[in-house]
Order: C-alpha cells, then sequence, then structure tokens
C-alpha cells in the first residue's frame, strides 16, 4: 500500500512529540536504501527508520534497535556520521499535501544540515541537504534556544528549499537529484487542495467524470495528497458505499462534509491509527485513521502510526518470501519507464488542446477584425466590439495592419482545430497503450514463478517497451520459460471454471476457447485475469457465479479489497477494441454487476 499524505502527517506528528528536540547519538545503515538514527530524547533512547526503497519507501519509529545491514558504509552515511551524529534534531516539517519530510538539525561544530526524505513510491529518495551559508554553529549548550516543534500548516507552502539548499549526498542519484546540485521539490500536484475543497469544486469534479466512474477515483485524480486507500474510506463514510459511481451520487455535501471533517483531523491532530488483518490474520492496511472500508475484517487499533506501520511492514516482509523479488523488480521498472514515456506524451498532446469555444472565438476574432478593419487605427492594441456581441475585445498586435492580424487569428484557428481532430485519436491510442500497460502490472503481480515474470518481460519487449531477451531452452529445444495453461477450477454443478494467467491468456481463454454462451468476469475498473464459466448457456446457480467472481477479483490488482464489483456477462457479449494492438484487452455491453470478496480457489 502507498505511504501517503496522511499517514506521512500523522507520523510528523508523532515524531514533533518524541523525539523534537532531541539529540542524534548514532547512525546506522539498515540496507542499501534505509537508515536508522539513535535519538536521545525526553530521557529515552528511540530508534527512527528512514527508508527510500522504491517498494516499501517509510519513515517511522522502531521499537527495538536495528541492526546494522551493510558492511561497507556509504558515503551518505559517512557524511551523516560528520554531520548529524552528535547534532540536535531541531525540527520535522512537512510541505503542503506532499509525502515529503524534512528533519532539521543544528550541530554545534558544523550547524545546520537537513535530511529530506521524499516517500514518493518509485521514486522515493533520501538526501542530505545544506544552506549555501550555514549559520554560525551555536555556543555548547545553547542550542534550545532555536529547537522548534513548529510545523506549517497546509496553507503554507513557502520555505522549502528549492534553489536554496545544496545536496551534499543521496541515497538514489536520479535526475536532478545529485550531490552538489541544488535541492529541487518533487514536480508540483495538479488539483483542489482538500481545504479548498467545496461544494462548488465537488460538483465540478464529478460532472466532469463518466457516470460509471468511480467517485474514489474521481477523488484521487482532483485532490491534492490523497491515496486510494484514503479516497475509498472517505467515499466510505460519506456515502456508504466505497465503490458507489459518480451516476449514483446525487448529493455531494455528505462528501464535502467529510473531506472538511478530515481536514480538521489534520490540524488538530486527531488520529487513531489502526491496522487491519484478513481471515487468515495478514496485515491487509494500515493507516492513522480508522478504516471501516473493509467490512468484517480484523481491525486493530494501536497506540501510534509508527506501531502500525512496523507491524505492518515487518509481517508483510516475513511472509512475502518472494525468491523472485529482483527479477520482479527488473520488469516493474520498465513498465514503470514505460508509463512515464506515455504520460509525457499525453501531457503534451494535451496542452496543445484548446476547448470548442475558444476555438470558436479564434474563428470569430479574425472574422471581427475584417468586419471592422476600417475603424482600426494605426498601432491599436485592442478592438472593441459592437454591443451585444457575447466576445471579449479583440487583443490586436499594434506592429500589424488589420489584415495580418485576422491571418494571425485564422492561422491559430486551423492549428486549434487540426490539434483537436488529431489529439482526441492519440489520446485514445495513448490511453489504450497505458491500459495495457497496467495489465501488465497486474500480471507481474501476480506472477508464481520466473516464467509468468519473463512472460511479462517478453510481452512488453513484443509491445516495443523492452529489449527481448533470449531465453534458456531445455533439453527437448523448448523455452524454459512456457507458462502453465490457464488455472482451472470446477464448481459443485460440474462446470469448469478458467482463469487467464497474463494477457496473453486472457486472449485465448476469452477468443478461442470461451462458446459464445458461456460466461465472462472480470473485476470491473481493475486490471487482471479474465474468467470463463464454461457453461455452454446452461443455468448456473448464483453460488458457482459467486465463486468465479471470487476468483476475478483475488486474480486482479484488487485482491487485498474488502469488496470488489466483478462483471459478468455472456461471453458473446465481449469483443475486442477496433484497432486492438495488444491481446487481452476487451469491450463488454450489457453486463451486471456482482459484489464479492476476493477469494482464491480452494487447493
Amino acid at each position: 500500500m502507498a505511504y501517503d499524505f496522511w499517514t506521512t502527517a500523522a507520523i510528523a506528528d508523532e515524531l514533533r512529540r518524541t523525539v523534537v528536540p532531541g539529540r542524534v547519538q548514532q547512525v546506522l545503515q539498515v540496507d542499501a536504501a534505509s537508515l536508522a538514527l539513535e535519538v536521545y530524547a525526553g530521557r529515552e533512547r528511540r530508534y527512527l527508520l528512514l527508508s527510500a526503497d522504491p517498494q516499501t519507501p517509510r519513515v517511522h519509529l522502531l521499537r527495538d534497535k536495528p541492526r546494522r545491514g551493510v558492511d561497507i558504509p556509504s558515503t551518505l552515511l559517512q557524511l551523516l556520521r560528520k554531520y548529524v551524529r552528535g547534532a540536535a534534531l531541531t525540527a520535522v516539517r512537512q510541505p503542503p499535501w506532499e509525502r515529503v519530510l524534512w528533519l532539521d538539525f543544528q550541530h554545534p561544530e558544523f550547524g545546520q544540515t537537513s535530511i529530506v526524505v521524499e516517500l514518493i513510491g518509485k521514486w522515493a529518495n533520501l538526501m542530505m541537504v545544506r544552506p549555501p551559508s550555514p549559520p554560525a554553529p551555536l555556543p555548547p549548550g545553547g542550542e534550545g534556544s532555536r529547537m522548534s516543534a513548529h510545523a506549517p500548516s497546509p496553507s503554507e507552502g513557502e520555505g522549502w528549499g528549492e534553489g536554496a539548499y545544496r545536496i551534499l549526498q543521496c541515497i538514489h542519484r536520479r535526475g536532478a537529484a545529485l550531490p552538489g546540485q541544488f535541492y529541487q521539490r518533487p514536480p508540483a500536484q495538479v488539483g483542489v487542495a482538500p481545504d479548498a475543497f467545496d461544494l462548488t469544486q465537488a460538483r465540478r469534479l464529478l460532472q466532469a467524470e463518466a457516470p460509471n466512474a468511480l467517485v474514489w477515483r474521481v477523488l484521487v485524480r482532483g485532490l491534492l495528497g490523497l491515496s486510494p486507500l484514503a479516497a475509498r474510506e472517505m467515499v466510505q463514510r460519506a456515502l456508504g458505499n466505497a465503490q458507489v459511481q459518480v451516476g449514483q451520487t446525487e448529493d455531494v455535501t455528505p462528501l464535502v462534509e467529510t473531506v472538511a471533517a478530515w481536514v480538521e483531523m489534520l490540524r488538530a491532530g486527531r488520529w487513531t491509527p489502526c491496522l487491519v488483518r484478513d481471515a487468515a490474520g495478514a496485515p491487509i492496511a494500515f493507516a492513522p485513521y480508522q478504516l471501516t472500508q473493509h467490512g468484517d475484517a480484523q481491525l486493530e487499533t494501536l497506540a501510534s502510526i509508527s506501531l502500525a506501520a512496523e507491524q505492518f511492514y515487518g509481517e508483510k516482509t516475513q511472509s512475502a518470501g518472494d525468491g523472485y523479488a529482483a527479477a520482479r523488480r527488473q520488469v516493474e521498472a520498465s513498465i514503470q519507464r514505460a508509463v512515464r514515456e506515455l504520460e509525457k506524451r499525453q501531457a503534451a498532446i494535451e496542452r496543445q488542446l484548446r476547448p470548442a469555444t475558444e476555438i470558436e472565438r479564434l474563428r470569430a476574432s479574425g472574422e471581427w477584425i475584417l468586419a471592422l478593419a476600417t475603424q482600426i487605427r494605426p498601432r491599436q492594441a485592442e478592438l472593441a466590439l459592437p454591443e451585444g456581441v457575447e466576445l471579449p475585445p479583440i487583443r490586436l498586435d499594434p506592429a500589424l495592419s488589420p489584415a495580418s492580424n485576422a491571418a494571425a487569428y485564422f492561422k491559430h484557428y486551423r492549428k486549434a482545430q487540426r490539434a483537436a481532430k488529431m489529439g482526441a485519436p492519440r489520446l485514445e491510442a495513448l490511453a489504450a497503450e497505458l491500459s495495457y500497460l497496467e495489465q501488465l502490472g497486474a500480471d507481474l503481480a501476480l506472477a508464481a514463478d520466473r516464467n509468468e515474470i519473463d512472460a511479462v518481460r517478453a510481452a512488453l519487449a513484443e509491445a516495443g517497451y523492452a529489449r527481448q531477451r533470449k531465453l534458456a531452452r531445455s533439453e527437448t529445444g523448448q523455452s524454459k520459460a512456457q507458462v502453465q495453461g490457464p488455472r482451472r477450477s470446477t464448481s459443485q454443478e460440474g462446470y469448469t471454471i478458467l482463469v487467464g494467467r497474463n494477457s496473453r491468456q486472457n486472449e485465448q481463454i476469452t477468443f478461442d476457447l470461451a462458446g459464445p454462451n458461456d460466461l465472462w468476469l472480470h473485476a470491473r475498473g481493475w486490471p487482471g485475469s479474465h474468467v470463463v464459466i464454461r457453461s455452454g448457456g446452461q443455468p448456473v446457480s448464483e453460488e458457482t457465479i459467486a465463486l468465479a467472481a471470487g476468483l476475478a477479483a483475488f486474480y486482479s490488482k484488487a485482491q487485498r479489497e474488502a469488496w470488489v464489483d466483478v462483471i459478468v456477462v455472456e461471453k458473446r457479449r465481449v469483443r475486442r477494441p477496433p484497432g486492438r494492438r495488444h491481446p487481452g484487452m476487451a469491450l463488454v455491453e450489457g453486463e451486471r454487476v456482482v459484489r464479492v470478496r476476493p477469494k482464491e480457489a480452494a487447493s
């Protein structure tokens, strides 16, 4: 799960209460991407973990002293031992609506430095920064006068170091994050700040979406600092159903009130940390607020958000045991690079697009300039239109003649028209590419062995997003990366249920193996496996449909959700998208939806 803004804010509050002010007594490197500080505060030694692991970036206190995990000290560790060991931890700060923490230190000999922890998923980083001209060191025993536990409110946005702090060292070198460079903030988010979210903003966000769009997804795209977990919890509390659609939402007032309550929780620091476990006792999620979206899952209230994070990540790490983690990370990195490239192209096209009203205004402006050319004086900068014309005054280039000004408007009009005509299909194609990459990401997450991971790598290469690797061959001459056939289960009625293991198998079971009257299932709104009940048009009980729907939910990206909506439709109503380029993509019509808990087939 993502370490989101709200969890980061709760951690920041906890650190201000427990280790600020404090003195750093030791610095350890736990692993290649994680550090730990031993801080003496409140007459107690506390251990603070700072991790920029791309899979599990996090910051939290530890109950026990961590062990050193590397034999050779890194350059960053050596610098921290020089500038931070023996220094006072004076403040913990968090930029507005960002998953970033600043830990400020004051050393009696070397002055001020800061550790910046960016908890931004796969782009997580940990940097040591310093002002270009650090203030003079404090006299021994005088550091207390400068200590502060103040944290800026969400509305404050200044003083976060861009262009003012120089990077001394970082745990991951990428982009502008290089030693000697000035620190640059992560790219600004686009959206509405939760403390500015009102009825007008809520209606605007929902009206811009399709009726079948999930409200929580709209909130993730439209509000700053919101993770899927937080968005689903807001919708669950406001509307009583985390999976409610835009078309089912008539009154947005409860949603606005719920967001306002969360902002108040943030400002007051009223956190209620919890950990949610599934029926087997495995951790599903944790949060600094009570999670109600997981139905009757086990909910454990904890004393601190650090304790919740430590238990969640500790138990997940122990239970994972993924022997293919390195191979999985390599393929995941290739997928993420492809996604970033497509998103850049998408943003470039969107910047060129103009609303239809703006395009029409360009044409009308050119025509009005020609119509009123005799009234335009030399070097006139603006043309006022006759009363009753619903257009603003037209700007003119004083250096051009009326005819040239009109020609310029017509040129912009034709360019905007071409962009609109060509941009829509290009954006549609890019959206299809992104959907396919999302599906490959699901295939990778669900891959059970090295062959299935290599199959995702091969699909990525075939789509042109990675290099094709030569696969080792067995003694019979066949590729060792042969993936097993589709998963098979049998219902109590004797119907065979097929579950695709990846995109190619999804294509195979849907369009080659399934008959037109068989039932087809898929987790709605999530990438994942196609599921087919081989019924041949015979009646299928709701128990069998629930079994197959549970498999569709389990073998999807919604595997950890409490409840999942699953599409059920006859296979004859499933078709390939027009102009499809990639396997496993499908369009459906006339479907019904059942809500189930994700459930793996009994062995």
